[in-house]
C-alpha cells in the first residue's frame, strides 16, 4: 500500500482530512483510518502497521489484521492508493461550436437599464413596458447612473406566440410563458452572469449580512428560513450582502457583496411584515419549483460599496423549528466544515495542498454556531450579541 500521487492527509481539530488533489476531493477519515495513513506516509510495511495497532488500540493481531484490510478496502475504493487512482474524466460537454444567436430587431426593444453587480457592467433591453414593471423593482437598487461600457447584454426578446426569451449576447438562454415568471429567471439570469464573470474562490449558499467590520454567514438550504433571518437581521441595522450568495477570495476567505433583492416565500410574509409593511404592495412572482415569493429591495442604506470585502465574524446554521426554543449552540469545527461544503456550489479555483490548508485554518478560527429558530427576534438578539463581542473585542485590540 502507497499514497497515491497528489493524496495529503491534513488536519482539523483532531480529525484527519485526506486531500486527493487529482480527484478534487475531501474525505474525512475516522481516528484507525487516520492512524493508518499516517503509517502509510511513513512508509510503514503491513507488518510494521498491524504491529503499532496492536500497540496503539489494544487490538488483538487478528483485529488488528481485519481493520487494515477493511481500511484499506476503503482507500481502494476511493481512489487515493497507487495503482487505484481513478481514471481521467472526458468532459463530454465540452465543445468548440459557437452557440446559436437568436436574430431579432433592435427597433424592438423600449428601453434599457444599466446595472453593475460584481465586476459585470450589465445593459438589460425591454421589450415591453410590462416587463420593466415587474423587473425594475427587484434591480433598481443596481442601477448605474454613470455606466460605464457594458461587458454583457441582456435582452428580454418577446416571440408573436408571447413567449419571452432571455438572451446573453444574443443568445437564448432561459423562456417563460407568463410575467409573473420573468423576475425569478431575470434574477437568476443576472446572479450567474455576475458569478460567472468574477473571480472568487468559494460559492456557498448562504445569506451574508455585516456590522461594519465582519460580515456573517448563513448557510442553509433553501426552506430553512435563511432569507427570512437575513431580512430580520438588515430591518435591525446590518449590511445586507446577499440573502443566497457567499463570495469567498481565494487569498484570504473575504467576502464581497451580491445584493439581490431578497427572496421571501409567500408563506413567510407574516413573519416579516412588521418589519417590512411594504411587503403587500410588491408583485407575486412565481419561481420554477412553484413556489410563490416576493422580491425585496434591500434598503439603500444596508447596501454596503459594491468594492467592499469583509472578513468572517462567525457562521451561523440556521435551523427553523417551531417547536423548539430559538438557542445558538458553538459546533466543532469539523462539523461546520462539512454543513458548509454541503452548502459549497461553486469552487471556482484548482484546489491544491496549500489552499485547502487555509480552508482549514480558517474554519477553525470561526466560531461556528447551529442556530435553532423558533422565534425571529430571539433570533436576531443572539446574532446580535455575537457581533457586539466581536466588535468590542477588536475595539479592545486597537
Amino acid at each position: 500500500m502507497q499514497p497515491a500521487e497528489g493524496t495529503h492527509i491534513l488536519f482539523l481539530d483532531n480529525d484527519g482530512i485526506l486531500f486527493s488533489e487529482p480527484a478534487q476531493k475531501l474525505f474525512h477519515l475516522n481516528t484507525m483510518a487516520t492512524f493508518i495513513w499516517c503509517l502509510l506516509e511513513e512508509g510503514k510495511e503491513r507488518s510494521a502497521i498491524v504491529t503499532n495497532l496492536q500497540s496503539t488500540f489494544a487490538l488483538s493481531k487478528f483485529d488488528a489484521t481485519q481493520y487494515l484490510e477493511q481500511t484499506q478496502g476503503l482507500f481502494q475504493t476511493l481512489g487515493v492508493l497507487k495503482g487505484f487512482e481513478p481514471a481521467p474524466t472526458i468532459d463530454e460537454a465540452a465543445t468548440t461550436e459557437s452557440p446559436a444567436l437568436m436574430k431579432y430587431d433592435d427597433d424592438s426593444f423600449i428601453t434599457e437599464r444599466r446595472y453593475r453587480l460584481l465586476s459585470s457592467h450589465i445593459r438589460m433591453r425591454f421589450s415591453h413596458s410590462e416587463q420593466l414593471s415587474y423587473i425594475e423593482p427587484i434591480l433598481s437598487h443596481l442601477l448605474e447612473h454613470n455606466p460605464s461600457t457594458a461587458t454583457v447584454n441582456l435582452d428580454i426578446a418577446q416571440e408573436n406566440s408571447g413567449r419571452i426569451v432571455l438572451c446573453r449576447n444574443q443568445v437564448p438562454v432561459l423562456s417563460c410563458n407568463e410575467l409573473p415568471r420573468l423576475a425569478p429567471l431575470v434574477k437568476s439570469l443576472v446572479w450567474q452572469t455576475a458569478v460567472c464573470d468574477h473571480a472568487f474562490f468559494l460559492d456557498i449558499h448562504a445569506g451574508v449580512v455585516g456590522d461594519g467590520e465582519y460580515c456573517y454567514l448563513l448557510p442553509a438550504a433553501s426552506g430553512s428560513g435563511k432569507s427570512t433571518l437575513t431580512a430580520a437581521l438588515i430591518s435591525h441595522g446590518f449590511e445586507y450582502f446577499s440573502d443566497e450568495v457567499a463570495l469567498l477570495q481565494e487569498s484570504d476567505l473575504l467576502v464581497q457583496p451580491v445584493p439581490l433583492a431578497i427572496c421571501i416565500k409567500d408563506t413567510g410574509t407574516a413573519a416579516l411584515s412588521h418589519f417590512f409593511p411594504q411587503l403587500s404592495d410588491q408583485n407575486l412572482h412565481l419561481r420554477g419549483d412553484g413556489k410563490r415569493v416576493i422580491y425585496v429591495p434591500p434598503p439603500i442604506q444596508a447596501l454596503p460599496p459594491a468594492e467592499t470585502l469583509r472578513p468572517v465574524g462567525a457562521i451561523f446554521f440556521p435551523y427553523y423549528t417551531p417547536d423548539q426554543q430559538t438557542k445558538l449552540e458553538s459546533i466543532p469545527a469539523i462539523e461546520a466544515l462539512l454543513s458548509l461544503l454541503q452548502e459549497c456550489l461553486i469552487v471556482d479555483t484548482h484546489l491544491n495542498k496549500k489552499k485547502v490548508s487555509r480552508l482549514l485554518d480558517w474554519i477553525e478560527r470561526t466560531p461556528c454556531y447551529r442556530l435553532t429558530i423558533s422565534n425571529l427576534n430571539d433570533a436576531v438578539k443572539l446574532i446580535k450579541s455575537i457581533s457586539s463581542e466581536l466588535l468590542q473585542s477588536h475595539a479592545n485590540n486597537n
